[in-house]
Protein backbone atom coordinates (compact mmCIF):
# COMPACT_ATOMS: atom_id res chain seq x y z
CA UNK A 1 0.00 0.00 0.00
CA UNK A 2 1.42 3.37 -0.91
CA UNK A 3 1.78 6.15 1.61
CA UNK A 4 -0.90 8.20 -0.13
CA UNK A 5 -3.61 5.64 0.64
CA UNK A 6 -3.00 5.50 4.39
CA UNK A 7 -4.85 8.75 5.28
CA UNK A 8 -7.68 7.88 2.92
CA UNK A 9 -8.15 4.45 4.49
CA UNK A 10 -7.89 5.97 7.97
CA UNK A 11 -10.61 8.52 7.17
CA UNK A 12 -12.87 5.82 5.72
CA UNK A 13 -12.43 3.59 8.77
CA UNK A 14 -12.96 6.42 11.25
CA UNK A 15 -15.95 7.69 9.31
CA UNK A 16 -17.54 4.26 9.26
CA UNK A 17 -16.91 3.86 13.00
CA UNK A 18 -18.84 7.07 13.59
CA UNK A 19 -21.64 6.59 11.05
CA UNK A 20 -22.46 2.89 11.54
CA UNK A 21 -23.85 3.27 15.12
CA UNK A 22 -26.09 6.12 13.97
CA UNK A 23 -27.35 4.02 11.06
CA UNK A 24 -28.04 1.05 13.33
CA UNK A 25 -29.93 3.27 15.79
CA UNK A 26 -31.95 4.62 12.85
CA UNK A 27 -32.81 1.07 11.75
CA UNK A 28 -33.92 0.10 15.25
CA UNK A 29 -36.15 3.21 15.36
CA UNK A 30 -37.73 2.19 12.07
CA UNK A 31 -38.41 -1.33 13.39
CA UNK A 32 -39.97 0.14 16.53
CA UNK A 33 -42.27 2.37 14.47
CA UNK A 34 -43.25 -0.54 12.20
CA UNK A 35 -44.17 -2.59 15.26
CA UNK A 36 -46.28 0.25 16.67
CA UNK A 37 -48.03 0.73 13.32
CA UNK A 38 -48.83 -3.00 13.11
CA UNK A 39 -50.25 -2.92 16.64
CA UNK A 40 -52.36 0.13 15.82
CA UNK A 41 -53.62 -1.35 12.54
CA UNK A 42 -54.63 -4.60 14.18
CA UNK A 43 -56.75 -2.66 16.67
CA UNK A 44 -54.96 -4.07 19.66
CA UNK A 45 -54.74 -1.90 22.70
CA UNK A 46 -51.22 -1.34 23.88
CA UNK A 47 -50.24 0.11 27.17
CA UNK A 48 -47.29 2.08 28.41
CA UNK A 49 -45.62 -1.20 29.34
CA UNK A 50 -45.53 -2.15 25.67
CA UNK A 51 -43.82 1.11 24.83
CA UNK A 52 -41.34 0.56 27.65
CA UNK A 53 -40.47 -2.85 26.25
CA UNK A 54 -39.83 -1.37 22.84
CA UNK A 55 -37.82 1.60 24.09
CA UNK A 56 -34.14 1.43 24.78
CA UNK A 57 -33.43 2.45 28.31
CA UNK A 58 -30.12 3.49 29.76
CA UNK A 59 -29.25 1.90 33.03
CA UNK A 60 -26.66 -0.11 34.89
CA UNK A 61 -26.51 -2.82 32.22
CA UNK A 62 -25.78 -0.40 29.38
CA UNK A 63 -23.37 1.59 31.55
CA UNK A 64 -21.49 -1.61 32.38
CA UNK A 65 -21.32 -2.55 28.70
CA UNK A 66 -20.09 0.88 27.70
CA UNK A 67 -17.49 0.90 30.46
CA UNK A 68 -16.28 -2.56 29.51
CA UNK A 69 -16.00 -1.60 25.85
CA UNK A 70 -14.03 1.55 26.61
CA UNK A 71 -11.67 -0.35 28.88
CA UNK A 72 -11.31 -3.15 26.31
CA UNK A 73 -10.39 -0.55 23.69
CA UNK A 74 -7.92 1.30 25.87
CA UNK A 75 -5.89 -1.63 27.21
CA UNK A 76 -4.48 -2.86 23.86
CA UNK A 77 -3.73 0.72 22.85
CA UNK A 78 -1.85 1.36 26.07
CA UNK A 79 0.06 -1.93 25.91
CA UNK A 80 1.06 -1.55 22.28
CA UNK A 81 2.27 2.01 22.80
CA UNK A 82 4.15 1.06 25.97
CA UNK A 83 5.89 -1.73 24.07
CA UNK A 84 6.85 0.79 21.38
CA UNK A 85 8.19 3.11 24.12
CA UNK A 86 5.75 5.90 23.22
CA UNK A 87 4.77 6.76 26.77
CA UNK A 88 3.15 10.13 26.06
CA UNK A 89 0.94 8.67 23.37
CA UNK A 90 0.06 5.73 25.62
CA UNK A 91 -1.21 8.11 28.27
CA UNK A 92 -2.99 10.32 25.77
CA UNK A 93 -4.57 7.81 23.39
CA UNK A 94 -5.14 5.02 25.87
CA UNK A 95 -5.74 7.01 29.01
CA UNK A 96 -8.75 8.92 27.74
CA UNK A 97 -10.89 5.85 26.89
CA UNK A 98 -9.67 4.18 30.07
CA UNK A 99 -10.88 7.11 32.17
CA UNK A 100 -14.22 7.15 30.34
CA UNK A 101 -14.66 3.41 30.99
CA UNK A 102 -13.82 3.81 34.65
CA UNK A 103 -16.29 6.72 34.85
CA UNK A 104 -19.08 4.51 33.48
CA UNK A 105 -18.28 1.80 36.03
CA UNK A 106 -18.21 4.38 38.85
CA UNK A 107 -21.56 5.72 37.67
CA UNK A 108 -23.03 2.26 38.26
CA UNK A 109 -21.58 2.13 41.76
CA UNK A 110 -22.76 5.59 42.77
CA UNK A 111 -26.14 5.06 41.13
CA UNK A 112 -26.70 1.96 43.24
CA UNK A 113 -25.68 3.83 46.38
CA UNK A 114 -28.17 6.61 45.63
CA UNK A 115 -30.91 4.05 44.96
CA UNK A 116 -30.19 2.35 48.32
CA UNK A 117 -30.22 5.71 50.16
CA UNK A 118 -33.69 6.52 48.79
CA UNK A 119 -35.28 3.42 50.29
Amino acid sequence: MSDDLVPIVALIVLGSCVLIPFYLRYLSGIKKMETLVKLAESGTEFKADTLNLLSREAGPVTDFRRGAVFIAISLPIILSLLIAARYELAVLLGGIPLCIGIAFLLAIKFGRQQYENRE
